[in-house]
């Protein structure tokens, strides 16, 4: 899915001096009480949350059309970064049988959304105690009402979705495969056991 190139200047998103400011309280401090090792994981990611909030823009884009380009960017950029958490755990889980779809639109009440799913011919087939098992799914949501956009499973959210460039992609790598994880936890609920091939293949004690 490509998108063209969001129009008007973004910020640049804060250093470190800048996040460093922002913290209230820091388990690593110097003599000076300032920090001295590395920043917590995400901190800027928290802190440009915080900025949006305050500011009412989403990385600088204020106006609801701008908004949605920056978001549907971000889809673009988070892309591979999903799908290749996804191709390992059709790898790993699912021998390979899984295929992954990316859906992304408007939804019915004018917000913008992005659905990757990784389904599987046992998941498909297979009857959930609350019906049918539902495909893993990692969702990129930004409501109408919203001043951003939050990254979430099916059953397990919400991060924030600060993404406007490719290092930024890549560092939700880990809040990415926890969804994933969380997912696939919820399909072996939903399916038990049985609904994973490569657990499946070794026969039943």
């Amino acid at each position: 899915m490509a998108h063209g190139p969001v129009q008007g200047a973004w910020p640049q998103p804060p250093g470190r001096a800048e996040l460093s400011h922002l913290l209230v309280a820091c388990p690593v401090t110097g003599d000076d009480g300032c920090m001295t090792q590395d920043l917590p994981p995400r901190t800027a990611d928290i802190s440009r949350h915080l900025q949006d909030l305050r500011s009412g823009t989403y990385e600088g884009a204020r106006q609801w059309a701008q908004r949605v380009a920056v978001f549907r960017r971000a889809v673009s950029l988070l892309d591979p970064v999903v799908r290749r958490i996804l191709d390992e755990t059709n790898t790993v889980f699912l021998r390979g049988g899984g295929t992954v779809h990316l859906h992304a639109g408007d939804d019915r009440d004018g917000g913008a959304f992005a659905h990757w799913e990784l389904s599987w011919p046992q998941q498909r087939d297979t009857a959930a105690r609350t019906g049918r098992v539902e495909p893993i799914q990692v969702i990129a949501v930004f409501g109408r009402g919203n001043t951003h956009p939050h990254l979430r499973g099916a059953v397990a959210g919400m991060w924030p979705c600060q993404v406007i460039d490719d290092a930024d992609a890549e560092r939700q790598e880990p809040i990415l495969r926890a969804i994933v994880e969380s997912e696939l936890h919820q399909r072996i609920f939903q399916g038990t056991w049985r609904v994973i091939p490569a657990f499946n293949d070794q026969g039943t004690p």
